[in-house]
This record gives structure tokens, C-alpha cells and sequence, in this order.
């Protein structure tokens, strides 16, 4: 059985989806207001390989990811380029799209716009402060943080530390850490009529309505980068918590780590990002898995090519094997294989699978024998063209 880190309960737990046999997972996507850099990429490729694993054992995944397309970043440029919010958001989604096919990413399901959920955030909104768990402040309306069960929980904070956050400042606010849930007073030259005013609802809202109104009262997975730990990810779960009356309405909280360049965090803002476009030019997107794949998803790693071209050999190595499978798979081969799936079950330990994998070509370069369905089924796990 698979196990997963829980970034709720900061232990390995045995994966049971809420539905037998389908996994539904839900990973926070990208503001479409630019293109695709690695430290995305290793997000997705991550929940691919999640998705493969559970395909594997015969399990069916509905992934979903939402596409922020209210930001200030989008309106921008859609200013900037006397065009439309919509349109940019339609570029920069063909885009990504097309960076996930060229990486081979198949898992994902389902991509939704935000903006297309405004009504439902609006009702959610509305819920919330029907509860008594929201209130409005000079125009804004406001989670009550102070109401939540277990507030601080996925991010580790005690109240105090929260108390800390200043969050969304504005004048009224009954907790500094309270979070926005619907922006009535910045003009951002974009905006939506509702009961609460003209506005903007609010990011953390955005992802909520998006899973809710697909996922309804629960899902299995919450997927994204360990930066989103706090505030998103903490208020997200709140606001799940209120709407859905549960206090667990996700099995699993689970966050990749980082990816640096020149030692600093890739982001567009320092300007040193790798963009999955320029590196499929000039990379095998298999060669691009090994690399990712070499480091375990919850650690930190800092971009090199040197490092990618270093997997070069072990690509060459698994096409090589390929092309000298058997009719037969050997018993010793097969144990092998066992301990690749465990390593993959073992919260997805992909280096320890690729040594594994490595140890099995060697293998059969040695004269053992692996038959075509055995080979097949590891690189499709590991999403490996052969």
C-alpha cells in the first residue's frame, strides 16, 4: 500500500482515498500571466508520478488544477498589452499545456479558470458569514480565524505565531491573521459586482470554490510546494473545514520542496528562472524525469545542468535495455522489481527506485532476463518513453 507524507500530521500514512479506487487530488496551478519555469515543472511531474504509482495498482486519479487568472500580475500585463485579462490567461494556458504534454504529463484531468467560479465564491462568501465565522470590515469580509478548529495546524504555528502575521492589512480587522476573503476596496481596474460590494474575491477563496464546487465536501489530495504552507494552504484549509463541516475533508496534505538556481529560490521576480520551454529544446524530456526523479519530491534542489546531463547515462542505460528484453523475467529480477514498487510506495523514494532501476539494467545487461510487460511497467511508472 502506498504511503504518503502528510504535511497535517508531519508523519507517513497509508493512502486510503474517501471513494475506493479513485484518487481525487487537487494541485494549486499557475497564475497564466507567464510561462512555465522548472520549479513548476518538478510540481507536476511529482503528481504524475503520484498518479502513475496509483494507476499501477489499479487505482483511477482525478487531478485537478486551477489556473489563477484573477491577479494583479495578469491584469497587468493585460494592461500593459491593451488586451483583455482573458486572453493573457488563454496564452499563457495553451502554454502550459503544451509544456506538460511535452514533458509527458498525462495525469491531469482537469484545468479550471477561477473566473469562472466568481459566483460560486460569492456563495461561498456568503455561507461563511451566514456562520458567523465572517464579517465584513470597511468593504472587505474577513475570515475569522479565531473560530477555526486547529487553526495553525498544517503550518505548524501556535496561536502566538500566527498573532505574529500581519495579514491583508486594512482597518477594522478582528485579528491581525484573519484572511481576506473578498478585496472591496484597491482598485485593481478589474472587478466583479457582488452583494459585498464591487471587488475582487480573494486568492485564497479562489482555490477553495474551484475544488469545492468539483470535489464537493472532500478530496484526497492537496497537492503543491511547501511555500504555500502558510498563509494559502492554512486558510484554504480553513475555509474547507467551515464550508464542508469536517474536520478532515483532505486525506492528504502533500508538499514538494524547492527549486534554487544560483542558490536562491527560481522565481520570476529574481529573474532566474529555467523555463521548461528553453530546457525541452535542449533536453530529453525523459533525461529531465531522471533528474527530477534523482531527488526525493519533499527535498530542496538546486538546478544544474551539469547535474542533469549527469543522468544521461542511466537514460542510455534504460533504452538499452529496452532493446534486449525476454520472454521470461528471472526470479532475482523480479524481487528486484518488488523493491522498486516498494521504494515508489514508500512515500514515492524516486532515488531509491532509480537505483533500483539502475541495479536491474545492469542486470540484464549481465545476461539476466526481464520480460517486455515487467520493463514496460517500470518505465511507465517513471513515465519513461522506451
Amino acid at each position: 500500500m502506498l504511503k504518503l507524507f502528510n504535511s497535517f500530521s508531519l508523519s507517513k500514512e497509508d493512502f486510503i482515498p474517501f471513494e475506493k479506487n479513485l484518487a481525487k487530488i487537487f494541485i494549486c496551478g499557475p497564475t497564466v500571466y507567464d510561462y512555465t519555469h522548472l520549479g513548476h515543472a518538478r510540481i507536476f511531474l511529482t503528481y504524475d508520478l503520484l498518479s502513475r504509482c496509483l494507476n499501477d495498482q489499479g487505482m483511477k486519479t482525478d487531478v485537478l488544477v486551477n489556473l489563477t487568472d484573477i491577479n494583479q500580475n495578469v491584469f497587468h500585463k493585460a494592461k500593459e498589452n491593451s488586451t483583455t485579462y482573458k486572453d493573457v490567461a488563454k496564452f499563457y494556458t495553451s502554454a502550459f499545456a503544451d509544456d506538460l504534454q511535452s514533458l509527458g504529463i498525462q495525469s491531469v484531468n482537469r484545468l479550471a479558470y477561477v473566473s469562472d467560479y466568481v459566483s460560486d465564491i460569492e456563495k461561498q462568501v456568503k455561507k461563511l458569514m451566514e456562520k458567523g465565522v465572517a464579517y465584513m470590515a470597511h468593504g472587505n469580509v474577513y475570515l475569522d480565524v479565531s473560530k477555526v478548529k486547529n487553526y495553525g495546524k498544517i503550518s505548524q504555528q501556535t496561536r502566538a505565531q500566527l498573532n505574529l502575521h500581519r495579514l491583508d492589512i486594512g482597518p477594522g480587522k478582528k485579528n491581525p491573521e484573519d484572511v481576506m476573503l473578498w478585496n472591496c476596496t484597491e482598485d485593481f481596474d478589474f472587478s466583479w459586482k457582488s452583494e459585498f460590494g464591487t471587488g475582487i474575491p480573494w486568492w485564497h477563496m479562489q482555490d477553495t470554490a474551484v475544488a469545492f464546487e468539483n470535489f464537493g465536501t472532500s478530496y484526497d489530495v492537496h497537492g503543491g510546494a511547501r511555500e504555500l504552507l502558510y498563509p494559502h494552504h492554512e486558510a484554504h484549509l480553513a475555509q474547507y473545514q467551515l464550508l464542508s463541516d469536517s474536520d478532515a475533508p483532505v486525506k492528504a496534505w502533500v508538499h514538494v520542496g524547492l527549486v534554487f538556481s544560483g542558490g536562491e529560490k527560481m522565481s520570476k521576480s529574481l529573474g532566474n528562472v529555467v523555463w521548461v520551454k528553453d530546457l525541452i529544446k535542449k533536453y530529453d524530456s525523459d533525461l529531465i524525469r531522471l533528474y527530477i526523479f534523482s531527488k526525493h519530491y519533499r527535498d530542496d534542489m538546486d538546478f544544474s545542468e551539469k547535474d542533469l546531463l549527469a543522468k544521461k547515462p542511466l537514460l542510455e542505460l534504460v533504452r538499452l535495455t529496452g532493446t534486449r528484453v525476454s520472454d521470461t523475467t528471472d526470479e532475482h529480477i523480479s524481487d528486484m522489481i518488488g523493491d522498486f514498487l516498494h521504494s515508489l510506495g514508500d512515500d514515492l523514494d524516486s532515488p531509491a527506485a532509480l537505483a533500483v532501476l539502475e541495479r536491474i539494467c545492469l542486470e540484464v545487461q549481465n545476461g539476466k532476463h526481464i520480460n517486455k510487460i515487467d520493463f514496460n511497467r517500470i518505465c511507465t511508472i517513471l513515465g519513461i518513453k522506451i
